[in-house]
């Protein structure tokens, strides 16, 4: 079946494991049924593997077009997924992550690991200093996953790190519900 191409990338930021919880792989399931169903272009990390694996066959079980950006040197790590719509192949994790803030129009964080961590804030400091404009960043706290994160990020205000108005550049949402009032 032929997927469906929106004019809006999602790229969905989380791990290449599967986690300690089920729930985790559920999670990955139900939101990107939701966003290929409701006609978002999903882009990703590339990988087979984990969450990551779980979000592209997702996607392209609900005909979403999906497009994977992964550095070459990772196929032995994670196996680049090859039955997607669009890979991109990058030489060095920066060059992907410059891709991801360039192709996708919004961001949603799951649980994931150090990568996952890496790339909210990666897109947290693109939106702070301007490099992209009206984008936006979905955290996912799933069972207060991020919780720590968040914290965090507040704390970081509270002690005059940043402008008040850094909260503002992302959203939290901890159920299906809540997503859908964004997307």
């Amino acid at each position: 079946m032929k997927t469906i191409k929106s004019n809006h990338k999602v790229a969905i930021f989380c791990g290449s494991m599967f986690g300690s919880k089920k729930e985790y792989k559920d999670l990955a399931i139900k939101v990107t049924e939701y966003l290929s169903k409701s006609n978002y272009d999903i882009v990703y990390g590339g990988g087979e593997n984990g969450l990551m694996g779980v979000v592209a066959n997702t996607a392209l079980k609900y005909n979403a077009h999906v497009t994977g950006i992964i550095p070459d040197f990772l196929d032995n790590r994670e196996t680049i997924h090859r039955k997607i719509d669009k890979i991109i192949i990058t030489k060095t994790m920066e060059q992907r992550k410059k891709k991801f803030l360039s192709i996708s129009d919004s961001f949603i964080a799951l649980p994931g690991g150090g990568g996952t961590i890496e790339e909210i804030g990666l897109v947290l400091s693109a939106l702070q200093l301007g490099v992209i404009k009206n984008k936006k960043l979905v955290i996912f706290n799933y069972k207060n996953y991020w919780s720590d994160i968040i914290k965090q990020y507040s704390k970081v205000v509270n002690s005059g790190f940043a402008y008040k108005s850094f909260n503002n550049l992302f959203l939290v949402c901890s159920n299906l519900n809540q997503l859908k009032k964004h997307f």
